[in-house]
């Protein structure tokens, strides 16, 4: 995406939604292991209470990867934060699509 920082703005509201539970998912986990929570699976039972399907789930999925903000690790289908994401996840924190009170806060960036 050159050297252009992403915010909230450039995000659809879906891709919102979507990264607005994985956030949640993130934040919820164990500080050691914040990413225990966030696997595929549980993405799409939780982002189906935003009026989301399963294929605009994982659509959303790999458009977030393609704009660098996630990372899918294949065989576990957990879902990593990237570093280029920190601005949008920041900015997602303080909307309505992240209900987690407890903000999320990379193990590399504490």
């Amino acid at each position: 995406m050159g050297d252009k920082v992403l915010t909230e703005k450039d995000l659809s509201i879906d891709e919102k939604k979507v990264f607005g539970r994985i956030i949640d998912m993130w934040a919820a986990g164990d500080p050691e292991n914040p990413y225990e929570h966030s696997s595929e699976d549980n993405l799409i039972k939780h982002a189906q209470k935003d009026d989301l399907t399963p294929e605009t789930i994982r659509k959303v999925l790999t458009d977030l990867e393609e704009k660098g903000l996630i990372r899918r690790d294949e065989g576990e289908a957990f879902i990593k934060y990237k570093v280029e994401a920190e601005h949008i996840v920041r900015e997602l924190q303080k909307t309505d699509y992240v209900y987690e009170t407890r903000d999320f806060k990379p193990p590399h960036h504490s």
